[in-house]
């Protein structure tokens, strides 16, 4: 198959949140099947191109079409990665941006009404000039190049199957082309949605009456346009149950996708374990090699040691030099026997939907409590939940440190350093993180919610609900209790196990083919 995958983020070239992973994975597995995928991504200013080859600053032909009523000009480069044809959208608009959907600490000493952490006051400009520019890509194909699937991932590249269908420029290239949008996140901020009908007509040049089909109260949802044209999935079974039965806050779309009959077809995200395997150093970029499929954790012991002699130690905080892009705020102490204490990471996004206030208010009755744990917090967002943790940091010297910001390698090393890892979101549509601590010999402790409930509880890791501190610190306060009373390798077989599972039930090969299962379904008719 020809299929085209479009995204606002894939990994390695232009990261925000997970959906760079999915779509990163997902091209290459389907590539490794034998398809010639193609992705579509913007260029932004925080683009890297160190690892794509061939790359051609201008490729074809550059492509004009309006928005709000003004001509727009948009050109392409070209490049390959991992078997990977990539084809980046070109525009000013794009390249002035310092990340992928919010503003930057840069811009905003730059201007300071871009707030760091705000999504960019030209989202919906952005939308369409990508979308549109996809679309319009097909001015440049012969025949013979026309996708068999496009497959967009999320709601900021959901309309592109509407346009293909609805203007009249590209429909004949696309009139037997089939159409997918993932839903990645349903909850209410990730809609990308419309204000008001006006807005979408300015913006999308379609007539009221195709945008209507997308009304959500005063909005239209890009994600119900898309159910009129395309395929809609999302990324677990359990998260496509939950939307379709409203049992998660999704801003009234469950109740449109219900109104209209609207199926989700749910297919668990898989992980790349070649890309993480602690086995290798140059792959897992962590200092010392371990391999839980085989109980070897000596490795993972001494990355321990290492994280918190140089990025969480007294010392390490008073030197004030940190690793490029992340700050330290606290400190573990180092000093003396600290084989006895558990050790107790959080690493992803800062924001509400992680449920960061929960997890603080467990480690606060852990800690004031005295049990014997340190806390590892990782990740930067939300600027008030980032104060939140810093002040956290700030008052349990010595127990805790908050890691601000990002680094690949040190926010591996931050997980594969700990006992267990925190997922306390109050809704999870499927999750990495849990993956990527299982891999390193991580067990997760998460929120019974979407598909997290892909952890086996008490095998791969461990589930609870509700979502609430008491019930959290429960759940720690006994984990923290059987380790410290009866050692490390009271859980190494689960370690051992845990990995082994989801090896065996999750890795992109296997979740490519369901994918192209589904494809092949849908030419199919």
């Amino acid at each position: 198959m020809n299929i085209w995958l479009v995204s606002r983020e894939y990994a390695g070239i232009a990261e925000a949140g997970g959906v760079k992973n999915v779509a990163c994975s997902l091209a290459e597995s389907l590539s490794r099947l034998g398809h010639h995928v193609s992705v579509f991504i913007p260029l932004y200013g925080c683009t890297d191109l160190s690892h794509i080859e061939n790359f051609s600053d201008k490729w074809r032909s550059s492509v004009s079409f309006e928005i709000c009523g003004n001509p727009v000009e948009v050109s392409f480069s070209h490049g390959i990665l991992n078997s990977v044809e990539i084809i980046l959208v070109c525009h000013q608009s794009f390249l002035e941006k310092k990340a992928v959907y919010t503003y930057t600490a840069e811009e905003q000493k730059a201007n300071p009404a871009h707030r760091q952490g705000e999504g960019h006051a030209d989202r919906d400009f952005l939308n369409m000039l990508f979308q549109k520019a996809v679309v319009f890509y097909s001015e440049n194909c012969a025949k013979p190049e026309r996708p068999d699937i496009v497959h967009s991932q999320d709601a900021p590249a959901s309309m592109v199957s509407v346009f293909a269908r609805f203007f009249p420029a590209v429909s004949e290239f696309f009139s037997d082309t089939k159409f997918v949008v993932t839903v990645h996140n349903a909850g209410p901020g990730y809609h990308h949605e419309f204000k008001d009908l006006s807005a979408a007509e300015r913006f999308s040049g379609l007539p009221a009456k195709i945008l209507e089909k997308g009304k959500n109260r005063h909005c239209i949802e890009p994600f119900l346009l898309a159910a009129e044209t395309a395929c809609i999935t999302t990324v677990s079974p359990e998260y496509a149950c939950e939307i379709i039965s409203g049992r998660t806050d999704t801003a009234g779309l469950s109740q449109e996708f219900r109104k209209k009959g609207i199926e989700l077809v749910g297919i668990t995200n898989g992980i790349d374990f070649f890309k993480y395997d602690p086995a290798d150093v140059h792959k897992s970029l962590l200092p010392f090699s371990f391999n839980p499929l085989k109980n070897d954790l000596d490795g993972k012991y001494k990355c321990r040691d290492f994280f918190l002699e140089h990025f969480a130690s007294e010392k390490s905080l008073a030197s004030g030099k940190f690793e490029r892009g992340t700050v330290q705020y606290g400190f573990i102490d180092t000093r003396g026997d600290n084989t006895g204490f558990v050790y107790i990471a959080y690493h992803g996004r800062v924001v509400q939907q992680k449920g960061i206030e929960v997890m603080l208010e467990a480690a606060e009755k852990l800690l004031a409590d005295k049990v014997p744990v340190k806390f590892v917090f990782a990740g930067q967002g939300s600027l008030e939940l980032e104060n939140s943790l810093i002040r956290f940091s700030d008052r349990w010297k010595g127990s805790c440190v908050y890691i601000k910001g990002y680094s690949k390698s040190l926010s591996r090393l931050a997980l594969a350093s700990v006992d267990f890892s925190l997922h306390p979101s109050y809704f999870e549509p499927c999750g990495l993180e849990d993956f990527i601590a299982q891999t390193f010999g991580t067990l997760p402790v998460a929120h019974a919610t979407g598909g997290l409930c892909k952890i086996v509880d008490d095998e791969t890791g461990w589930l609870y609900a509700p979502n609430t501190a008491s019930a959290l610190r429960t759940v720690l306060e006994s984990l923290v209790c059987i380790m410290h009373c009866a050692g490390r390798d009271i859980f190494k077989a689960m370690i051992s196990y845990a990995s082994r599972y989801i090896h065996e039930h999750y890795s992109w090969n296997r979740v490519g083919l369901e994918y192209e299962n589904l494809y092949k379904k849908l030419l199919k008719g």
